[in-house]
């Protein structure tokens, strides 16, 4: 009997970090790019918000695409340096998270499900995290190590912060990680 409910249980955690995992991944590009994702786009281009402002605000009509290509990806105008720079202006924000995020945009190329998925990959890393912290506090069962995987895996917190261009995945990764 305690057999068959084991492995019931480890098919509803199996079961339930692939939910968790397909949920991360699921209609990236399909929810609102809201401020936030915006200000993070900008700032891995190299730009700041003040600078935006400078150059958007002359009075004159400004096409979408010419925003959206100039200020929301890389371009050739600014390296790497204008990246650093923009960040060194915002030390609120954590820079890794945005080189990264400027470098997966060049590599992956540019649109709204591509630098979103940066932030569902590194939630992934969560996962294992989550089980390696739970081993450290409950060395057994394993089982309760695995059910900290899944709940990391389901939870609508951790779901919803995957699915944005945010720093988000990588501060949860990080405490995880270091506890």
């Amino acid at each position: 009997m305690l057999v068959a409910s084991r492995r019931w249980l480890r098919r509803l955690i199996t079961i339930a970090l692939i939910v968790g995992i397909f949920f991360r991944f699921f209609n990236l590009d399909r929810k609102v790019y809201w401020y936030d994702e915006t200000m993070t786009s900008l700032r891995s281009s190299g730009y700041t918000q003040q600078e935006m402002f400078d150059r958007i605000y002359t009075g004159e009509v400004i096409a979408v695409k010419s925003l959206l290509d100039t200020y929301q990806y890389p371009n050739p105008t600014r390296n790497l340096q204008d990246t650093i720079a923009a960040l060194a202006k915002h030390p609120e924000h954590s820079p890794l998270y945005y080189l990264l995020a400027r470098f997966w945009v060049q590599f992956f190329g540019h649109s709204i499900a591509t630098i979103r998925s940066l932030s569902a990959c590194i939630s992934l890393l969560a996962i294992p995290c989550m089980y390696w912290l739970c081993r450290e506090l409950f060395p057994k069962p394993v089982i309760l190590s695995q059910f900290g995987m899944a709940i990391v895996a389901i939870s609508p917190f951790h779901v919803l912060y995957a699915q944005e261009a945010s720093e988000s995945s990588l501060w949860t990764v990080t405490i995880l990680f270091s506890s």
